[in-house]
């Protein structure tokens, strides 16, 4: 089976961009990858307040249930209030989920 990839889109608050960059800097890529969501790049655009990265999945069920148990982490509840206190740090988030395709195979 292919494996899945999950872009993942974060609207920053107004203001919040540096203190989000923050928060993946020292605490969610670590808690991402203990929770089996393997990130595999991360860009922002600062014009547009952005801030986007992929995941690796081994299926879209998999990254439900990883996602699941990501959410309902101790430790990252107690990041998640303490670096919201003050308003949220993501506005809004999308998320797509692609699969690779090989062009040369049409």
């Amino acid at each position: 089976m292919n494996p899945v990839y999950e872009m993942r889109t974060y609207h920053a608050g107004p203001g919040k961009m540096d203190a989000l960059l923050s928060r993946f800097a020292h605490h969610s890529d670590a808690l991402l990858q203990r929770h089996q969501l393997k990130p595999i790049a991360y860009w922002m655009d600062y014009p547009k307040n952005l801030l986007i990265y992929i995941i690796e999945h081994a299926s879209v069920e998999a990254a439900e249930r990883n996602w699941s148990e990501f959410r309902n982490d101790p430790e990252w509840q107690k990041i998640k209030a303490e670096t919201d206190a003050d308003g949220p740090l993501a506005a809004t988030i999308d998320r797509n989920f692609m699969e690779k395709v090989d062009l040369s195979r049409y």
